[in-house]
C-alpha cells in the first residue's frame, strides 16, 4: 500500500502549507508569500473555483480508489463524508464552467458539515466506542499512517484544505 503512504503524505504537506500561508495572510495580507502567491497563481473567484474543483476531484478519485480498487470497504461515517465531498465536485465545475461566483457559497455548507462528520469519525478512531458502525468497525482504522493519518483525517483535510483556499480568497481579494 505504498501509494497510501504517499497520499497521506502528500495530504499532510497540502495541509501544512496550506494552514501555514492562511495563517500569515491572516495577520499580515500584504506580505511576500501573498506577492508570490499573486504572480504565480490567479487568485480571482474563477481560478479559486477551477482549484477546489481539482482539489475536491482529487479527493473523491482517491475516496473511489481505495473502495473500489484496494476493496476498502467504507462505513457509515464514510458514506456520510461522502455525500458532502462528492456534490462539491459538480458545485466547483459547474460555477467555474458558467462563470459563477455562487458556487463558493453553496459549497460553505457542505465544506462545513464535512469537517465536523470527519472530526467526529476521527475522534472515534482515536477513542473506541463499543460499536461505532453496523458494517465495519470504525475503532479499528483500515489505514493508520505515519502513527496517525487515517482516512477520515485525510477526507478532513481535504474539507479543511477547501475551506482554507476560499478564506485565502477572501483575505486576498479585499
Amino acid at each position: 500500500m505504498f501509494e497510501i503512504q504517499i497520499l497521506a503524505i502528500l495530504s499532510l504537506i497540502y495541509i501544512s502549507l496550506l494552514s501555514l500561508v492562511t495563517i500569515i495572510n491572516f495577520f499580515s495580507p500584504k506580505n511576500k508569500i501573498t506577492k508570490l502567491i499573486h504572480n504565480k497563481f490567479d487568485m480571482e473567484y474563477r481560478s479559486v473555483l477551477m482549484y477546489c474543483f481539482i482539489i475536491s476531484a482529487i479527493g473523491t478519485i482517491s475516496s473511489l480508489y481505495l473502495s473500489e480498487i484496494k476493496d476498502l470497504e467504507p462505513c457509515k461515517y464514510c458514506w456520510f463524508e461522502r455525500i458532502f465531498l462528492f456534490p462539491l465536485v459538480i458545485i466547483y465545475c459547474m460555477s467555474w464552467l458558467k462563470n459563477d461566483k455562487n458556487g463558493i457559497i453553496i459549497s460553505l455548507p457542505f465544506l462545513i458539515i464535512g469537517i465536523v462528520i470527519s472530526l467526529y469519525h476521527y475522534s472515534i478512531q482515536l477513542f473506541p466506542v463499543e460499536e461505532s458502525c453496523e458494517i465495519i468497525n470504525c475503532s479499528s482504522p483500515y489505514l493508520w499512517e505515519l502513527g496517525f493519518i487515517s482516512i477520515p483525517l485525510m477526507a478532513f483535510f481535504n474539507f479543511f484544505g477547501l475551506l482554507l483556499i476560499i478564506v485565502n480568497y477572501k483575505i486576498l481579494s479585499k
